[in-house]
């Protein structure tokens, strides 16, 4: 049984970058733990959908029983969409588990998680968080106070406040650096000032320089102009470079005794998404209708909205509270579709294309009957999706096309999609997509696509990590995610519960039965 563990979790740190920057010499603590520590790819659910991880990791289970896997979601018998609330998890995180055994527990600004009612440890939500789910708050309530009387509030953004590609790369660059060193100092003073047998803290800044700093280190992206910002051509490098030096203070910190796991479920690389193309696709195929021209008068949103400039509206709305400005994107987002004739939609993101399908009896206004006419629409669909090219190159457009009935099953399958595209990278898709029954479609170039990112989800999701029983050299041949919870919880003596759908590895618990390399 491990004394103390440090969970850190890097939001959308991207595998192959952390190689490749550490072979170079730019990450020395990510090149040390590989050479004497742990170092593994791990399977993932972002492999489908790119949000889900995070749950997954939490829960050791798939999206099909925690129900969480994107921003906005669809929820059955609501039909509209919604930006996702973090108590939506189906499941409990593994710090309930670990705090009911009596470990000490403190949680830092996990990604899409609300605070635990009765949980015995710390818990401080929405800090320093990329992307909030919820607002800031912390058990005990008085925590957060605290924290911001000692280090002052968080100085990199939100990801309602970065609605474009900044127009200040440097100025948002040094703000995720900040952000960095903010949450490394903030974390090093609970590990010294608070008692804890498992401290887990996430930072968020690789998610946010992945996004927005793409192009201004990739050569080769549509919009990268060489020298446009002095000092600015390894950006994102640079964000992990700082996050290599907290990791470095967190080890540091910890100490030999502590093991000490470093994990993303997800990664990061160009924008080359064909999503924004599939809703002119679903209306060539007739599944998607808006509604005609004239029908009904425009909601006060919609009416306020087209009156006003793209820069007013969002200066508007990084001025209003979160839950107005979430009210102001969904009220938009659910306005001019048809359903009397909508068969299909798609639940927007930049990322996969989620499409759901109006069922009879889950959505409240569903005109597809389950069973057989639900089947063959969805055959219909994948083979659509399968044959989407880019025109430009000829290149097969989509990776995988995923049905959620075959996938994810469990309690939480009826409030997922129904069918997710995942897109290829290589195909590099912009402007236009070739399907094969309906056609060629045409939009705004990928990277100028609400929210404008230039980078983009991957699923190069890893582990590292160093400890008494974990041997140099050490890996893990087909570990997944959905192990991490499991481990985390038998480091710690405490058993885990029967529902979850990965296992603890097993190599990191012994000494003596640790090889160099491991099949779980």
């Amino acid at each position: 049984m491990a004394r103390r563990v440090l969970l850190v979790g890097l939001d959308s740190a991207d595998a192959e970058l952390i190689e490749r920057w550490a072979d170079e010499g730019h990450l020395p603590t990510f090149a040390a733990l590989r050479r004497e520590g742990l170092w593994a790819r791990l399977g993932t659910t972002a492999e489908v959908m790119h949000v889900s991880a995070w749950p997954t990791i939490y829960t050791g289970t798939m999206p099909g029983r925690h129900g969480l896997y994107h921003a906005y979601q669809v929820r059955a018998g609501d039909q509209r969409i919604q930006r996702t609330r973090a108590d939506w998890l189906a499941m409990p995180p593994f710090w309930q588990q670990l705090d009911a055994a009596g470990r000490r527990c403190i949680v830092l600004d996990a990604f899409m998680t609300a605070p635990l009612a009765g949980f015995g440890g710390l818990q401080l939500h929405e800090y320093g968080t990329w992307t909030w789910f919820g607002e800031p708050a912390s058990s005990p309530s008085s925590l957060l106070g605290e924290v911001v009387r000692r280090f002052g509030r968080y100085p990199a953004p939100e990801h309602m406040e970065v609605t474009s590609v900044p127009a200040d790369l440097r100025a948002f660059r040094d703000r995720l650096l900040a952000g960095v060193a903010k949450k490394s100092e903030m974390t090093r003073w609970f590990m010294r000032e608070h008692a804890w047998d498992m401290l887990f803290v996430t930072f968020g800044e690789p998610h946010g320089a992945g996004h927005y700093l793409w192009h201004a280190e990739d050569a080769g992206y549509p919009t990268h102009a060489k020298g446009r910002v002095g000092g600015m051509a390894t950006p994102v490098r640079d964000v992990y470079m700082a996050v290599d030096r907290a990791l470095g203070e967190l080890l540091d910190a910890a100490g030999d005794d502590t093991t000490v796991l470093v994990t993303s479920g997800d990664g990061m690389g160009p924008n080359y998404s064909g999503t924004q193309h599939v809703p002119a696709i679903l209306g060539k195929m007739g599944h998607l209708h808006a509604q005609a021209a004239g029908t009904g008068r425009p909601g006060l949103t919609k009416r306020l909205r087209a009156m006003l400039p793209l820069p007013v509206r969002q200066s508007i709305t990084r001025c209003l509270p979160k839950k107005y400005q979430h009210g102001l994107a969904t009220g938009w987002m659910n306005s001019g579709t048809d359903w009397t004739r909508t068969r299909a939609f798609l639940i927007p993101n930049s990322n996969e294309a989620y499409i759901r399908v109006s069922l009879t009896g889950r959505e409240p206004e569903g005109i597809v009957a389950p069973e057989a006419e639900y089947d063959a629409l969805l055959r219909q669909l994948a083979q659509e999706m399968e044959g989407l090219t880019n025109p430009a190159n000829g290149a097969l457009a989509t990776e995988r096309v995923t049905l959620m009935d075959e996938a994810c099953p469990g309690a939480e399958r009826p409030h997922l999609p129904d069918l997710v595209v995942s897109w290829r990278n290589e195909a590099r898709v912009l402007n236009e997509l070739e399907a094969p029954g309906c056609g060629c479609v045409h939009g705004p170039a990928g990277h100028e696509v609400s929210p404008f990112y230039t980078g983009n989800h991957r699923a190069l999701a890893f582990v590292s990590g160093r400890g008494p029983t974990i041997a140099a050299g050490s890996t893990l041949a087909g570990g997944h995610i959905l192990d991490i919870p499991a481990t985390v919880l038998a480091l710690l003596g405490v058993d885990a519960p029967a529902w979850y759908e990965g296992r603890a590895w097993t190599s990191l618990l012994v000494p003596e039965s640790v090889p160099a390399e491991v099949t779980v």
